[in-house]
């Protein structure tokens, strides 16, 4: 056979705007990977439309602005929280259990967790979570007024360790304080047991060696002694009613 009608016996190839279905999930699935390699900051219409082989008009079709699609992603990033009611759950365990969900989901996925930075955003991405838990306490008897002090308490704790935390898993920093990768010259691990680190100012020590898990579940504790302390002298007595 020729090569002219090799050439002839090939189908046409599809234009791009026929090469998948295109759909809200399908563009909020393909936003979640380019932000998960990429990062928010590198994040455009443009590059979402080439990775789903449409153009970036396309793709408004479905979001009218890139903040929208930013709020679906955060929306469905929170998905992945433990935040249902659990029949006969006391308050402090509800605490425990929902607060460390959103601090690993946010540490396994430190690039959506970076869309929280937007305030508009991140109003409407966190607001069926929002809702859910506020709804999952007051249902639990917790006073309302209880959990207005008890809500400023929980978000600035988990924005504050979050940040941190991720911001030093971005820069490779220990536990033990040190840059993964070299110090000196050695190895950060060599470094370690060799006792370098304690070559750090102890205010360098403390400061890069804060924002461990333990550290965070003892955050947890002392806002749930906090809360005791709030509703005293008060038996704190709520729970998620049985099924």
């Amino acid at each position: 056979m020729s090569k002219k009608n090799s050439s002839a016996a090939k189908p046409p190839a599809k234009p791009a705007s026929q090469r998948g279905q295109l759909s809200r999930e399908r563009i909020v699935d393909a936003a979640t990977m380019l932000i998960e390699r990429d990062g928010t900051s590198k994040f455009t219409m443009r590059s979402l439309g080439a990775e789903l082989g449409v153009s970036a008009m396309a793709v408004y079709g479905y979001f009218p602005s890139r903040d929208e699609l930013m709020v679906a992603v955060l929306d469905r990033f929170m998905e992945g929280v433990d935040n249902a009611p659990v029949p006969g759950e006391r308050w402090d365990d509800t605490l425990r259990r929902t607060m460390t969900s959103l601090y690993r989901n946010d540490m396994t996925h430190p690039q959506l967790a970076g869309i929280e930075a937007d305030p508009m955003v991140c109003a409407q991405g966190l607001a069926t979570h929002t809702e859910r838990i506020v709804n999952l306490h007051l249902g639990q008897g917790m006073p309302e007024p209880i959990l207005v002090q008890a809500w400023a308490l929980i978000d600035a704790f988990l924005t504050g360790f979050t940040h941190n935390a991720i911001e030093q898993q971005k820069a490779g920093v220990t536990p033990a304080g040190l840059s993964v990768g070299t110090v000196g010259g050695k190895d950060a691990a060599a470094a370690s047991e060799t006792g370098e680190s304690a070559a750090m100012e102890p205010w360098q020590r403390i400061v890069t060696s804060a924002y461990t898990d333990e550290a965070f579940a003892h955050g947890v504790e002392l806002i749930i002694q906090g809360i005791r302390a709030l509703a005293a002298p008060g038996p704190c007595d709520w729970h998620t009613p049985e099924a």
